[in-house]
């Protein structure tokens, strides 16, 4: 709470440069794709495409962000290449704020609260790596672990919108219970726990 806190502070003392932020929907799913997309810098028009927002909007959007400090461009050819401002003093919390209510975490929790028998669900492999800060390419795919007793079948269902919005795969996997809380777990999730695993915020 003190970190929040701080970053209400901060918003207060300097209000003009900072109130772009809570400017539009569409603002913020481009700050979203920036800060926790998994990809480092992006071209106007793929954010816009992974945004869902028209490239006008996208450009526009970027300018302000930009002359603000929220984020980072640099111009390659006739393309702008823009990237989240990582020295920001309170980056890694706006990130995880983000990630965690518009971008890929928040709709994943919300693509999974209507599926019956998910008890916890977590993002692993490779966008779980690049979320907590490993370098790597950006992910092709994103690896949904569900604790519970739901179906396969269920939650690849409960995805398959999503991917499309993400234009992402989405490969589910379904553990149940006993085997995630064994004091002697299973090779795979043995190899699953020692590495990157982010929890999904599901509203349970």
């Amino acid at each position: 709470m003190r970190i929040l806190d701080d970053m209400i502070e901060s918003v207060s003392q300097s209000a003009p440069a900072l109130a772009p932020l809570f400017r539009s929907e569409q603002q913020l799913r481009i700050l979203a794709e920036l800060f926790g997309g998994g990809a480092t810098e992006l071209a106007i028009g793929e954010l816009a495409n992974r945004a869902g927002v028209a490239q006008a909007t996208a450009s526009r959007e970027v300018a302000r962000l930009a002359q603000h400090g929220l984020v980072v461009t640099r111009a390659l050819g006739r393309n702008t290449l823009v990237r989240a401002n990582s020295e920001l003093p309170w980056a890694r919390e706006l990130r995880s704020i983000l990630v965690q209510t518009v971008g890929v975490l928040g709709r994943l929790a919300a693509a999974l609260d209507g599926v019956e028998g998910v008890d916890e669900a977590f993002v692993f492999g490779s966008w779980a790596a690049r979320y907590e800060g490993e370098p790597g390419p950006t992910p092709r795919d994103v690896d949904v672990l569900v604790v519970g007793r739901a179906s396969v079948r269920s939650v690849r269902i409960a995805c398959k919108a999503l991917e499309q919005e993400l234009r992402v795969e989405i490969n589910p996997v379904v553990v149940e219970r006993d085997r995630w809380i064994a004091k002697d777990p299973e090779p795979f999730l043995a190899e699953l726990v020692s590495k990157p695993l982010v929890r999904i915020p599901l509203e349970r």
